[in-house]
């Protein structure tokens, strides 16, 4: 059998290797602290669903704790009364974790907000690289912050935690040098730029629309503005605030204001992040998904604002696509398309984002003073 501790440096000197740890006191934070330490031993589940329990299956239980891949640790905010499976807290998987806090740029003296504790590893983590009088970390759930504590005592860690919605930030400890959040947003929280230092740094998943998203480091001007290059995509949960209601597609039972067949696969795009993501945020107010639509796996599309909505789905060797409602969403997405091909079809790493001292947000392309697309607020 391979010990905790072997595992736990193969899979630090993967991330030294793959370039993902770069800081060498960065590296010294995560040799000094093992993942295995925040992992519940039973109740946590893979991201494909297989139960995990260190008394019954350790083997089993080792490996995917140091496994690159996230782990869930709570489903449905942990009420078995609403049983849709929906993962509400996990441990990130530790590519992501490295990237997010290498893009921080950690500075000895730096003093930290993190918002979501989740299981603490990552609190842990930046206590170890910066002291743990230097770390304020904030959770909204108090079992989910039960957990973290419990696993912080025990790995000797004692950053400040306190249970708090982090959607408006810690005033008391403000200004501080960092605020990594380890959940994402649509709309950065106006406070965690003010409670940042000018000069500091908000680092951020961002996602226009929930499941695909970009790492957001944005660097604090004077003037109450915030903004940053785009690095890498990756899929975090939405701040509970801001999570979008559980409403049906306005497709459901609708009859179509129009329908038409074409010849090139419409889904698999909108199904891939490189050429989903720019139309995620070139397309105002709409949200997608997948549904077999009686011919085979279909896409649906509705908007956030009002009852427009359009569905795709494969007949035969073409496609059909209908749409209805007000706003005609697929020529829209077709308009983005078009647009972001006419641009060259540049990657996410073209992109960053400016969050103005009104709370406009605008992303852009290359520079910020750029190509760029006024992010409007999704209706909810």
């Amino acid at each position: 059998m391979i010990t905790a501790d072997q595992r736990h440096a193969a899979l630090i000197d993967t991330l030294v290797r793959s370039g993902e740890l770069v800081d060498d006191r960065l590296i010294a934070a995560f040799r000094a602290t093992p993942r295995h330490l925040f992992i519940p031993e039973a109740g946590a589940l893979t991201v494909h669903g297989t139960v995990l329990d260190r008394r019954t299956s350790p083997d089993a239980w080792l490996a995917a704790v140091y496994a690159d891949d996230a782990i869930i640790t709570q489903v449905d905010d942990g009420d078995p009364a609403r049983p849709r499976g929906r993962p509400t807290s996990s441990s990130s998987a530790p590519t992501i974790v490295a990237r997010m806090l290498e893009a921080a740029d950690l500075r000895d003296g730096q003093r930290v907000l993190e918002i979501g504790t989740g299981t603490g590893w990552n609190a842990a983590l930046l206590a170890a690289r910066l002291g743990d009088a230097n770390v304020t970390t904030l959770e909204v759930d108090a079992e989910v912050l039960a957990g973290a504590r419990s696993a912080l005592a025990a790995s000797g860690r004692s950053p400040t935690v306190h249970l708090r919605d982090g959607e408006t930030g810690y005033p008391p400890g403000a200004p501080y040098d960092r605020t990594i959040a380890t959940c994402s947003v649509t709309r950065v929280p106006r406070a965690w730029i003010e409670q940042t230092r000018v000069g500091g740094i908000v680092v951020t998943p961002w996602t226009a629309m929930e499941g695909a998203g970009v790492l957001a480091p944005l660097t604090v001007a004077a003037d109450g503005s915030a903004a940053g290059r785009f690095r890498g995509g990756l899929g975090f949960m939405l701040l509970r605030g801001q999570r979008s209601p559980d409403a049906p597609s306005h497709d459901i039972g609708a009859e179509p204001d129009e329908t038409r067949l074409v010849d090139v696969d419409p889904i698999t795009p909108l199904t891939e992040f490189a050429t989903a993501f720019p139309i995620t945020f070139m397309v105002p107010r709409w949200r997608m998904g997948l549904r077999r639509m009686g011919t085979g796996m279909g896409l649906w599309l509705s908007a956030t604002d009002g009852p427009s909505w359009a569905r795709v789905y494969p007949y035969g060797s073409v496609w059909t696509v209908e749409q209805g409602g007000p706003r005609s969403l697929w020529d829209e997405v077709e308009s983005a398309t078009a647009e972001w091909n006419a641009l060259g079809s540049p990657d996410q790493d073209r992109f960053g984002l400016t969050v103005a001292p009104d709370d406009r947000h605008r992303v852009w392309l290359d520079t910020p003073n750029g190509p760029g697309w006024d992010f409007a607020q999704p209706n909810r």
